[in-house]
């Protein structure tokens, strides 16, 4: 029997995974227009793709109700942050499992998320609501801070701060930051944060929830870049890090969700471990992205998409693995600025068995530009290896051989 689901906000990885489950998926997705038509995609299990808009807007509602009625979806889910609020919002419309109202609310502003962390005790940065640069200046003490959208996402406007005089350029450059061809050209109501920057090494937690209980943890080991961005270039699954560590950062996840009172679903949510022990930085209500879906399903044989439908439905998943069978990661190119005069090096990814896939989105002659959000990647691989030591001599021969050659 076929499972109709609705995906509002295209996610390629997101369907891909569903290809592979056991549960018989056809995919129906409401995306933006113009999104689509800038980037379609097409696959065997998805099966009709209309158009609405859900980027800060609740305006797809009536096309998505008549559409349920010519159909009957069986779940509906959000393929992206933006698509989250109105996606859970129809979903309840039509009777259907969310993750709950005060969740929702919480994962899709930081802000809403900081105060909800205040009261529930979870720990977190220092933080302010900002609205121009004297609210900057006035939080500022001295040490590094990070100034932010509170509900945008894939890092876009999020810069660092170090001194008094860096805040005048910080403050317009995330304020005027864009998204360019991945979002709706109307007008959008950004709001901004602050907050300390917190030391320490950062991770991620991906955790299904059934009933109100969490069934399955995941800790992701994160690599960003140093400075003034924080864009991710590598995730490793699961974590290498202490029993501790992973002990105190799932206690802590655990106390999050409890706390926002979250039904059911997937949740991926983001900590650094400092000196004080963890600290949230964000969490979303969605499939995470970046691909650790697919290195969760590698390294552990578990399909964390198939489960996040799952439970939604209110259907039984079968008991997820406790521990993992291979050592996962992904690796972003990170190229000196330049003009690309060639690459150097690719067969290594045709002759090492570890390296799973890789993509490069360069060409010859490009001008490569400094990474200061996620859409700005130039390309990855990914690896899976038995043990850490392997994956380790994995990644030093790709570094080794793999150069991009800019003048």
């Amino acid at each position: 029997m076929k499972v109709n689901v609705l995906l509002i906000g295209l996610n390629k990885t997101f369907i891909s995974s569903l290809e592979r489950a056991d549960t018989d998926y056809q995919v129906f997705l409401l995306e933006e227009e113009k999104l689509f038509k800038n980037n379609p995609y097409h696959n065997k299990i998805l099966k009709e793709v209309r158009y609405g808009d859900y980027q800060q807007s609740e305006g797809f509602m009536e096309q998505a109700i008549r559409w349920h009625k010519e159909v009957g979806f069986d779940v509906v889910v959000p393929g992206s942050d933006y698509a989250v609020r109105g996606a859970y919002k129809f979903a309840e419309k039509i009777g259907l499992l969310t993750p709950g109202e005060r969740a929702v609310k919480a994962c899709t502003n930081k802000y809403e998320l900081r105060k909800e962390c205040k009261n529930l005790g979870i720990p977190h940065p220092n933080f302010s609501k900002v609205k121009n640069i004297h609210d900057v200046e006035t939080f500022f003490k001295g040490s590094k801070i990070v100034v932010k959208p509170a509900n945008r996402r894939a890092s876009v406007g999020v810069i660092g701060i170090e001194t008094i005089e860096d805040i005048e350029s910080a403050w317009k450059e995330c304020i005027e930051a864009d998204e360019n061809v991945f979002i709706a050209d109307r007008d959008f109501n950004w709001e901004y944060i602050v907050e300390d920057y917190i030391d320490g090494y950062e991770v991620s937690i991906e955790t299904i929830v059934a009933e109100g209980k969490s069934i399955f943890h995941n800790i992701t080991y994160k690599e960003t870049t140093k400075g003034k961005y924080f864009v991710e270039i590598g995730h490793t699954v699961p974590a290498p890090i202490s029993e501790e560590d992973s002990n105190m950062l799932i206690a802590a996840k655990e106390q999050l969700l409890s706390g926002l009172e979250v039904k059911a679903g997937l949740f991926h949510s983001e900590w650094k471990m400092s000196s004080e022990g963890p600290k949230l930085i964000e969490c979303a209500a969605r499939t995470p992205g970046d691909y650790i879906p697919v290195l969760i399903e590698q390294a552990y044989g578990f399909n964390i998409n198939d489960a996040f439908l799952k439970v939604l439905q209110q259907k039984m998943v079968p008991p997820p693995p406790t521990r993992n069978q291979y050592i996962t990661a992904i690796r972003y190119f990170n190229p000196k600025p330049g003009r690309l005069i060639k690459i150097e090096g690719l067969e290594i990814f045709d002759i090492l068995p570890q390296i799973t896939n890789y993509e490069i989105n360069l060409k010859v002659g490009q001008n490569i530009h400094q990474m200061t959000n996620s859409w700005s990647r130039l390309g990855y691989y990914s690896i899976k290896c038995k043990t850490l030591n392997e994956l380790n001599q994995i990644i030093n021969q790709v570094e080794e051989h793999v150069k991009f050659i800019v003048e």
